[in-house]
């Protein structure tokens, strides 16, 4: 797993793959991966070559936390639903 690195004392406002990829502290792969899924933003094509914005890479950090936040209500909601009902028998969920 190859890492990017530079001598920059600053992350540019636009980056390439590589350079997005170290920003977010993943192989290129992995961060390709996750701007498929939905992870990561897209990139913006900028004369022909995709680029990443870093405020749009760090708003999908921030929204890391958000949506684990979320899955985790969500599944606890869902646990207190059948813990109610002692988890067996009927679940209280009309169909």
């Amino acid at each position: 797993m190859k890492k990017f690195q530079d001598a920059l004392a600053y992350p540019p406002r636009m980056m390439n793959a590589d350079r997005s990829a170290a920003y977010v502290d993943l192989s290129k792969t992995k961060f390709l991966d996750g701007v498929d899924n939905g992870t990561w933003p897209p990139a913006k094509d900028v004369d022909g070559m995709p680029r990443w914005d870093r405020l749009e890479l760090d708003a999908a950090v921030d929204a890391l936390d958000q949506r684990k936040k979320k899955s985790t209500l969500r599944r606890k909601s869902f646990d207190d639903l059948v813990e109610s009902n002692g988890g067996e028998g009927e679940s209280g969920i009309r169909q």
